[in-house]
């Protein structure tokens, strides 16, 4: 059977942005008067901004001293600092070998799209100059809630499927 649809993640696959993710933590923290290093970062990686935040808080030792309105507006200035550093992004912040891989793939005809719980994912795209390779891109906003502990992504799947000839809608 001929490969007929890939998936990819972005981060960490197709580009890595933790560093843009840490300077913006790092000024909101430095804000607050809260010092975070790199090592502290790692126990950011994966989580929600509003986790990350109550984590940053929590290491600083100012948990209690924000309402759930000003964490907010922390975690909201946060992604804004993080989307602004996006314009940094270039082609150049392609990780080895990708370019070439979807190349590949796009020349075999084989249909390749992407699945983030970053929002910002279409952006980035751009900016790398990779959104023509992609038949498809879901984001966080397509994550659907079945129940408290199970989450599906469901539409990604979907468009994955139909990309792979497997699902029609």
């Amino acid at each position: 059977m001929k490969l007929q649809g890939v998936i990819f993640d972005l981060d960490g696959v197709i580009t890595d942005t933790a560093h843009l993710h840490f300077q913006a933590w790092q000024q909101i923290a430095a804000e607050i008067g809260i010092s975070i290093d790199a090592q502290f970062n790692e126990s950011l990686k994966g989580i929600s901004r509003d986790e990350s935040l109550r984590r940053i808080l929590q290491h600083g030792g100012k948990e209690g001293d924000f309402n759930s309105q000003e964490r907010a507006q922390l975690a909201y200035r946060k992604n804004l600092l993080y989307v602004h550093s996006l314009r940094e992004l270039t082609v150049n912040a392609v990780l080895p070998g990708i370019r070439s891989l979807l190349a590949d793939l796009r020349a075999q005809q084989i249909s390749v799209g992407l699945a983030s719980v970053s929002l910002n994912a279409p952006t980035i795209l751009a900016a790398l100059e990779l959104r023509e390779f992609f038949t498809f891109c879901a984001d966080a906003s397509q994550l659907k809630t079945r129940n408290r502990t199970r989450k599906s992504f469901s539409p990604p799947v979907q468009a994955g499927r139909a990309a792979a000839g497997m699902y029609r809608h």
